[in-house]
C-alpha cells in the first residue's frame, strides 16, 4: 500500500492570512498533496520568534490530526523567516521533511525600512528584518546536516531581491519573472512558482495543468550548488 502523502504547511506572510494562500493550496491539492494553512498572530505583524512558536504549535496540530511525525513547509515572505527560525531555534529540523522558502528574507531587506515607517509602531517583525538585526544573526547559522532547504527567488522582486534570500547550505534557486515593482505581492498567486512547488514535492504531478496566469515567470535562471554567505 502506499504511504499517504506528508502534509504541506503553508506559512503566509506579512500583511497576509490563510485564505491568501488559497491558490497555491489549490495548486498543490490538485497535485495530490496533503495541503494545511496555519493560524497565526494576526497579519503576521508580531515578533518573530513568537510568531515561530505559533507554528510550532500548528505543526503539532496538524501532525497530530494526520498521524504524520514529519511535515513539508512551504513558506513565503515573512513567513519563511519565521519558518527558519522556527526550524534552527525550536527543534523544527526534526520534524521536516523538506523547507521551502519562497522570497524570505532571511539575509534582511532594506524594503522592512520603508514598511516601519508605515505600520512600524504595530509591528516588531517588520524591524526584525532589518538587514543585520537580532532576528536576521539568528538566521545566520549553518544548517544541519542532511536536512533539505529550497529557496526560490526572483529577478525582478524589489521588496525582497535573490540575495536576501539565499541560505548558507540550502538550494537556492533564482526564477526570472517579468512583473516589476509588483513581484513581491504577487508571489502567491503565481502560477509558475506553484508549479515549481509541485515539481519540488511531487514530481510526477508537476506536468499537471493548472489554472491562473502565468504572471511572466520563466524558467529557472540558475540552480543547485549551495550558496555560502
Amino acid at each position: 500500500m502506499t504511504e499517504p502523502a506528508l502534509p504541506v504547511v503553508l506559512v503566509h506572510g506579512l500583511l497576509a492570512s490563510p485564505a491568501m494562500m488559497w491558490p497555491m493550496k489549490r495548486r498543490l491539492t490538485r497535485a495530490g498533496l496533503r495541503v494545511f494553512t496555519v493560524r497565526l498572530g494576526p497579519g503576521v505583524l508580531g515578533d518573530v520568534r513568537v510568531l515561530a512558536g505559533q507554528l510550532d504549535g500548528e505543526v503539532t496540530r496538524i501532525c497530530g490530526e494526520t498521524g504524520a511525525a514529519r511535515v513539508d513547509v512551504v513558506a513565503v515572505s515573512q513567513g519563511g523567516v519565521l519558518a527558519l527560525w522556527w526550524a534552527h531555534h525550536l527543534g523544527g529540523f526534526a520534524r521536516l521533511e523538506r523547507l521551502l522558502l519562497v522570497g524570505a528574507p532571511v539575509r534582511g531587506t532594506w524594503a522592512a525600512a520603508l514598511g516601519a515607517l508605515a505600520f512600524g509602531a504595530v509591528s516588531r517583525g517588520v524591524w526584525q528584518i532589518l538587514p543585520g538585526s537580532t532576528v536576521v544573526r539568528e538566521l545566520n547559522r549553518p544548517l544541519p546536516h542532511g536536512v533539505r532547504v529550497h529557496t526560490l527567488g526572483l529577478t525582478t522582486d524589489p521588496v525582497v531581491p535573490p540575495a536576501s534570500c539565499v541560505v548558507a547550505g540550502a538550494v537556492n534557486e533564482v526564477l526570472p519573472a517579468r512583473l516589476g515593482p509588483l513581484s513581491h505581492q504577487w508571489l502567491v498567486l503565481s502560477r509558475p512558482i506553484a508549479d515549481r512547488v509541485v515539481a519540488l514535492l511531487a514530481p510526477a504531478a508537476a506536468g499537471d495543468p493548472s489554472d491562473g496566469p502565468s504572471m511572466g515567470i520563466g524558467a529557472p535562471e540558475w540552480r543547485g550548488a549551495p550558496s555560502a554567505p
